[in-house]
């Protein structure tokens, strides 16, 4: 059973290209000047999840997200205090295929499905503790307005162009597939049908007139970009990931759709037959928070921080890099990326009945306990599985007994009978170790304990630049154990 009380106290890629139906001259893009280390002298940080989908209800793995950027952002706030510094946003992704099926099949209006499932995923995140200074919905005027207005820059720069697209879609997923990311597995009726085999979501086969952005004259400085800022994409497995996608070919994308077949989102500007394509209108959010079109966007971009998910690592590191760059903006300034949790070994999955509510986890352990399991387990690299005794496990193990033991052996009366926070001892621990006198009690282990005290710091900082913040935490328990030995 855990022992709770104390817990209280505890504060893509492809090979078929389409073809282009007008031509340009060559364009050359830079791939702009990044920084790639947090260096806390810079005067802005601005942290981002992704944006949500409202098609569900919210997971753990939304969770997840919010909470490594909310741990990244307050820990950018104690090294630069100021709320002036440091922006935070969150939000729900609203518009696409996905959301006008649901509705409908709910019998229900966009919207309302859209009202009802972001409301869900405010009341998480405020419960959970997550610190963001702005929670943005696709369906705001503001967001319209900067996404219209991005097109617009795009088109001026001759970027976009009306073509027939065709090849594979799948609706779940809202992209397109290239061939070989095509599969085909049995139906219900035993037919083959064609899936991703990405995600195992059903795909069909698309033909309509488009718009298109020239992916294709991104590669290179996609690459330059890449290959000059090896910290620009976090862990390292990812960023050579990215790199792999970048040595085939990029095919020109589709950012539109026909407004027959998708009406919810947003109205190509001067073309009401198109929607702007979903991903492209929910990138855009991020530069929607902070002020785009208007110039005090400028003041924040692009010392930017995405924490995103691995299944939309193309969507951020290749399209959305692409599109800054062909509106003359620099790339993000990083891009953290975090695996997925598993349940007991399998994928979450609402037909396997297995889905892990979040708020549900949140009452049963508390959230400074469930904040502490997710960020304490989980590990960006690679996929983490969750179960019930293991929170337990963990929990009783790290805080109840280790910090919870330690914090009652400090105030024991034979120990602190005034009750008080001391001072440190400074002539208990002389600077040199080996000296000797009547008030020295110090030994070599008690050294030991005092320099890792006095670097942990450092070390914590570290493992926050470099996105290992179960790093962190481990130290931290490190020294929690090191100290109960101390006072025992």
């Amino acid at each position: 059973m855990l022992r709770i009380s104390v817990l209280r106290l505890l504060g893509y890629s492809g090979t078929r290209r389409v073809s282009l139906l007008e031509s340009s001259g060559p364009r050359h893009y830079g791939s702009g000047s990044q920084c790639t280390r947090d260096d806390p002298q810079d005067t802005r940080a601005y942290f981002t999840t992704p944006i949500f989908y409202v098609n569900a209800a919210p997971h753990i793995g939304h969770l997840y997200s919010a909470l490594l950027a909310d741990a990244l952002c307050r820990h950018r706030r104690l090294r630069v205090p100021g709320t002036a510094a440091t922006r935070f946003s969150t939000g729900t992704d609203e518009h696409g295929l996905k959301i006008q099926q649901a509705a409908a099949t709910a019998g229900v209006a966009p919207i309302e499905l859209c009202d009802r499932v972001s409301a869900q995923f405010q009341q998480l995140f405020q419960k959970a503790g997550i610190s963001s200074t702005d929670f943005i919905r696709t369906t705001e005027a503001r967001h319209r307005v900067a996404v219209q207005h991005f097109w617009g820059v795009l088109k001026s720069r001759g970027l976009l162009y009306k073509g027939l697209y065709e090849g594979w879609y799948c609706a779940s997923d809202e992209c397109f597939l290239p061939e070989a990311k095509v599969t085909w597995h049995p139906g219900p009726s035993g037919d083959s049908c064609p899936v991703s085999l990405e995600s195992g979501h059903p795909v069909s086969w698309t033909k309509e007139e488009n718009y298109i952005f020239r992916l294709s004259q991104f590669q290179e400085p996609l690459q330059r970009w890449l290959r000059s800022n090896p910290q620009a994409i976090t862990p390292e497995p990812f960023y050579y990931g990215v790199l792999q996608w970048l040595e085939e070919e990029l095919p020109d994308l589709s950012v539109s759709r026909r407004s027959s077949h998708l009406h919810w989102g947003i109205p190509v500007p001067g073309d009401d037959s198109q929607t702007i394509y979903v991903w492209l209108d929910a990138l855009v959010n991020y530069l929607t928070i902070i002020g785009y079109p208007n110039a005090e966007f400028k003041s924040w971009w692009p010392a930017t921080s995405h924490i995103i998910g691995k299944d939309i690592l193309k969507f951020h590191a290749i399209y959305w890099p692409a599109l800054l760059l062909g509106a003359g903006l620099s790339p993000p300034h990083r891009i953290y990326v975090h695996s997925h949790w598993t349940v007991c070994g399998q994928k979450m999955s609402k037909s396997l009945g297995n889905v892990v509510d979040p708020r549900t986890c949140l009452d049963r352990y508390t959230v400074d306990g469930f904040r502490y399991f997710l960020l304490r387990q989980g590990v960006p690299s690679w996929d983490c599985d969750y179960y019930d005794e293991k929170v337990v496990k963990l929990l009783d193990s790290e805080l109840a007994d280790a910090l919870g033991g330690l914090l009652n052996r400090c105030t024991a009366k034979r120990i602190n009978p005034s009750g008080t926070y001391p001072a440190f001892c400074t002539t208990c621990f002389p600077s040199k170790p080996g000296l000797v006198g009547p008030s020295v009690r110090a030994q070599a282990e008690d050294y030991a304990l005092v320099s890792a005290m006095a670097s942990l710091p450092k070390q914590v900082a570290e493992y926050y630049d470099n996105f290992q913040i179960y790093k962190a935490l481990e130290a931290v328990s490190s020294c929690v154990r090191q100290t109960n030995g101390f006072v025992q």
